[in-house]
């Protein structure tokens, strides 16, 4: 589930941000896109795996994905992981 999605393009930068939940059990699909993107664990626990390497999330967590680097998140608790979304890049 996503949540309060904003993009926006301002001096050269696209940016924006969104809020998203990962139900307990389930990975998102692998993806990769032009954009450096920041995640900041609100709540609930998991993994992601980025470019092949995995990271433990809990709350509090932050994880950067490099522009065009292959990334997924898994949530390997009982609870929704929630997780909020920045990204940016120059145009």
């Amino acid at each position: 589930m996503i949540s309060g999605e904003i993009e926006t393009e301002q001096d050269g930068l696209a940016y924006g941000a969104m809020v998203f939940k990962v139900a307990p059990g389930t990975t998102t699909e692998p993806h990769r896109h032009a954009s450096e993107e920041t995640w900041a664990v609100q709540s609930g626990a998991g993994h992601c795996v980025v470019d092949g390497r995995r990271i433990g999330l809990i709350p509090g967590s932050r994880v950067v994905a490099p522009p065009h680097a292959e990334h997924t998140i898994t949530n390997d608790g009982s609870e929704d992981l929630v997780v909020l979304s920045m990204w940016w890049k120059k145009l």
